[in-house]
């Protein structure tokens, strides 16, 4: 019982002395005392078996190592204040250890302060998409990688860095989100992304290959035959697509010009023949023929557009009366480099050409070389560098038409502020019938062409529906294209859910 006594004399005695001002003078080996400190990894997990430092406002150091379960006890001189260290971190909370010797202090945290962030990934029904990779660009330069679970989530454990920006396979800027940071030991944050998915994407892309591959024979003798036998006329209502990529340039120069009479002498029969068809590119460049009559068409001949090739030379052979050249750029997405060797702004693949009809085969060789140069593409696509290059060639009456494919996003979006005039975007692949053969249709009109078009006081086209003034929508205000909702925020549109 004495040294309990003892203690407890001591402690009455030094209470008394620091309530009279007095500080009673320690001998160095009574001058220290304990921290009992549990350290836990943002995930949950112990920071087991790793270094830390202990540093002390006064110039004090102690360095100690958790056990397996994360734990330490360090002893550490007295009336200091210390930050904990662990490896390149620093917890959140400072341990104060008063002028008391052999007091033990316990304290649990976070071995780093961080951000908990969710990322759910889905479709437009709501269907979890699993295996999808999903990045996160920080501003600081550090790069955040990881691949979603069965639910279609990925967690991550982010330091409080002031923006990231998202991306997913097929889409470089999902969102960007900016953090506040209110000095607490960590913040929850989630988002959701809605779209089709890569490996959906990449199936419609390998289906729409194979088709085109297996009715190339079928449709060059079911066409020849309608020649041969004085049926020309039928070849508008049969719709027969003509395979651009065939050998002979002209037997595809004959058959274009034969299939664009056909569909002229249609349209003067019933002038919405050609929406009625669901003609993602002709519809719209009709309607608009003397809305805006002289054009620079820039197309995307990457392997998802395969099957819209055919309806940009149709344009061409519609309008062989027209004096004046046309003028085409197509471009694929860089001449099969590979993703590494992408550079925004000069990822190259553009192949211009102008001509009268006269000169059909030129224009149609020069998609062609710039559709074999391709090797199918990949998305996203260069669409701005492409259309920074029809720039230099646009006369001042010139209005610059973007045929795009509203499944693939914009690679060079960061560039779109340095277009100088309206860009006219029509969209395929979200016309009716435009994807029967893939099976259900979304639909999903991409919003990076709407902002795209609203940077540029340019207009989105679709097959029944010109939509323009983009550039007026005002913050927090909102817009209806296509039965589609979006919400123009922070200087972007957001889609919300479908109508």
């Amino acid at each position: 019982m004495r040294p309990l006594f003892l203690m407890f004399c001591l402690s009455v005695s030094l209470t008394t002395a620091y309530a009279q001002g007095y500080k009673p003078n320690f001998s160095p080996e009574d001058t220290l005392c304990f921290i009992n400190l549990k350290l836990t990894n943002p995930d949950g997990t112990p920071y087991a078996n790793s270094p830390v430092v202990l540093k002390g406002v006064k110039g004090h150091i102690v360095k100690v190592t958790t056990k397996k379960d994360g734990k330490i006890k360090a002893k550490v001189p007295f009336d200091e204040t210390y930050t904990v260290h662990c490896g390149e971190h620093t917890c959140l909370r400072s341990i104060t250890v008063n002028a008391f010797p052999y007091v033990t202090y316990n304290y649990q945290a976070y071995t780093r302060r961080f951000i908990y962030f969710t990322f759910t990934y889905q479709n437009s029904l709501n269907e979890r998409l699993a295996a999808e990779a999903v990045t996160l660009y920080s501003s600081t330069g550090k790069v955040y990688t990881d691949t979603t679970n069965k639910e279609g989530q990925v967690i991550f454990y982010l330091p409080f860095d002031p923006e990231f920006r998202i991306a997913v396979k097929y889409h470089e800027n999902v969102k960007t989100i900016r953090p506040r940071d209110v000095g607490k030991e960590y913040k929850i944050m989630s988002t959701v992304f809605t779209w089709m998915g890569s490996k959906r994407k990449e199936r419609m892309a390998y289906l729409a290959d194979s088709l085109s591959r297996l009715v190339h024979m079928d449709a060059m003798q079911f066409l020849d035959s309608l020649v041969r036998t004085g049926n020309q006329d039928k070849i508008a209502e049969a719709d027969i697509y003509i395979p651009i990529d065939y050998d002979s340039t002209e037997w595809v120069s004959r058959m274009l010009q034969i299939k664009a009479n056909a569909y002229q002498v249609k349209l003067e029969q019933n002038p919405t023949f050609l929406e009625e068809k669901n003609k993602a590119v002709l519809a719209p460049l009709h309607r608009l023929r003397d809305t805006f009559k002289n054009k620079i068409i820039v197309t995307d001949i990457t392997g998802s557009m395969y099957g819209y090739t055919e309806q940009v030379m149709l344009w061409h052979a519609l309008n062989f009366t027209k004096k004046e050249p046309k003028k085409y750029l197509f471009f694929n997405d860089g001449d099969g480099k590979g993703t590494a060797q992408k550079t925004i702004g000069s990822t190259g693949g553009l192949y211009f050409c102008q001509g009268q009809i006269t000169d059909f085969n030129t224009i149609i060789n020069t998609m062609r070389k710039g559709m074999r140069k391709g090797g199918g593409g990949e998305c996203p696509e260069n669409d701005v560098e492409a259309l920074l290059a029809a720039e230099v060639h646009r006369n001042q009456s010139d209005e610059i038409f973007l045929i795009a494919d509203n499944y693939s996003s914009v690679r060079d979006l960061a560039l779109m502020e340095k277009l100088k005039v309206p860009i006219r975007i029509i969209l395929c692949g979200v016309e009716d019938g435009g994807s029967s053969f893939w099976g259900r249709q979304e639909k999903i009109i991409n919003e990076e062409y709407l902002n795209l078009a609203h940077a540029t006081n340019g207009s989105i086209h679709l097959v029944k529906q010109d939509v323009y003034e983009l550039s007026k929508t005002q913050e927090g205000a909102s817009i209806t294209i296509n039965g589609q909702k979006f919400d123009f925020i922070n200087g972007r549109f957001i889609r919300q859910e479908k109508l």
